[in-house]
């Protein structure tokens, strides 16, 4: 559901255009991912209706932990820097 989740994000996004310069559908989308992850949707409809059956709080978990660890990852790189110009300054 993780994927669907990022599928239909990026689709609705509508910031990806393909070789001629056109939105993709999400059936071509759908089958980029599936080639380059080693997957596949099996009904992309179904997926992404039970993506909206979600409640809107679970409705973009994948989004979240996303998220969750780009910003952790930022807060540890911060903190090495601070680490490093305090270093430096001694």
């Amino acid at each position: 559901m993780g994927m669907t989740e990022i599928l239909i994000s990026l689709h609705l996004l509508g910031g990806l255009d393909d070789d001629t310069g056109k939105k993709p559908s999400k059936t071509a989308l759908a089958n980029v991912f599936q080639q380059a992850f080693g997957f596949s949707f099996n009904s992309l409809s179904d997926c992404q209706r039970e993506l909206f059956k979600r409640k809107p709080y679970n409705l973009t978990k994948t989004l979240d932990a996303l998220k969750a660890v780009l910003l952790k990852e930022y807060k540890k790189r911060q903190a090495e820097n601070d680490r490093k110009n305090k270093d430096e300054k001694r």
